[in-house]
């Protein structure tokens, strides 16, 4: 059974355009409504998770050679060069955070 609440989110979501109908769906209707007023008429594009995950990688591999992991060995696990590996350890860590490192891992 749903609550009068939840029938009423429900028939909100019903009426709201294509494209914030679908963040209010994944974000939740409050967010969408704080979106919405934030960027009210603005084209907003999402960009994917490609740059944010290659972050996460060069952590995982710093963190790897950190523990003793050889360069060869990372170069095999992650696909890359040596001199690759190399390039991304001789860079400096920009410390993402463990909980975002989690989540971007899913």
């Amino acid at each position: 059974m749903h609550t009068e609440k939840e029938e009423a989110v429900a028939e909100v979501l019903r009426q709201l355009p294509g494209d914030l109908r679908r963040v209010a769906e994944v974000l939740g209707l409050e967010a969408a409504v704080k979106l919405s007023k934030a960027f009210r008429g603005t084209y907003l594009y999402v960009h994917g998770l490609s740059n944010l995950r290659r972050l996460v990688r060069d952590e995982e591999i710093r963190r790897a050679y950190d523990q003793g992991v050889k360069v060869k060995a990372l170069a095999l696990r992650y696909g890359l060069t040596e001199r690759h590996i190399r390039r991304i350890l001789s860079g400096a860590s920009v410390g993402l955070p463990e909980g975002l490192l989690r989540m971007l891992k899913d």
